[in-house]
């Protein structure tokens, strides 16, 4: 038993301080995923931004489909408890932009694939959070952001 007692001490110290690794770890994770969400979404979203109207519709649907994706990656990324608030703006300012180039078509497209029926329960789970996600990212980043007059007045 004294053998015993003399290793509990090291064995807490060492397990704690993979604790505290790990979830080191975990947070500067995080928080370069939500940098690289936002990156990774820029280019598709300025690119249909920029020439909507001059693609072709195989074209726009393409773009469509990854900056759909993006924000629902993003969406789902910016509700993480323990994102940092630096790496939270820049995926906050990108999504605000994205939310309002696909405006509704982003929150239907998800809708309607949650309606399918091909689609098995598990998945339809995961989407109903999606599209909840994309819910109160519409709610955060559109609806309730201060107008340009109210930022100006300040």
């Amino acid at each position: 038993m004294e053998k015993i007692k003399s290793l509990l001490l090291p064995l807490a110290l060492i397990f704690s301080a993979i604790a505290v690794f790990e979830f080191g770890a975990r947070y500067g994770a995080t928080n370069m995923q939500a940098y690289a969400i936002a990156s990774e979404l820029q280019f598709p979203l300025n690119i249909y931004a920029q020439n909507e109207a001059d693609m072709e519709n195989s074209s726009k649907e393409y773009f469509a489909m990854m900056i759909d994706k993006g924000i629902a990656a993003g969406a789902v990324h910016r509700q993480i408890w323990h994102l940092n608030r630096d790496a939270k703006a820049a995926l906050d300012s990108l999504l605000s932009y994205a939310l309002k180039v696909r405006g509704d078509a982003v929150i239907e497209r998800f809708a309607s694939m949650e309606a399918s029926e091909d689609i098995p329960a598990l998945n339809q789970a995961k989407l109903a959070e999606i599209r909840e996600a994309l819910a109160e990212a519409r709610v955060d980043l559109i609806d309730k952001a201060p107008k340009v007059a109210e930022q100006e007045a300040e």
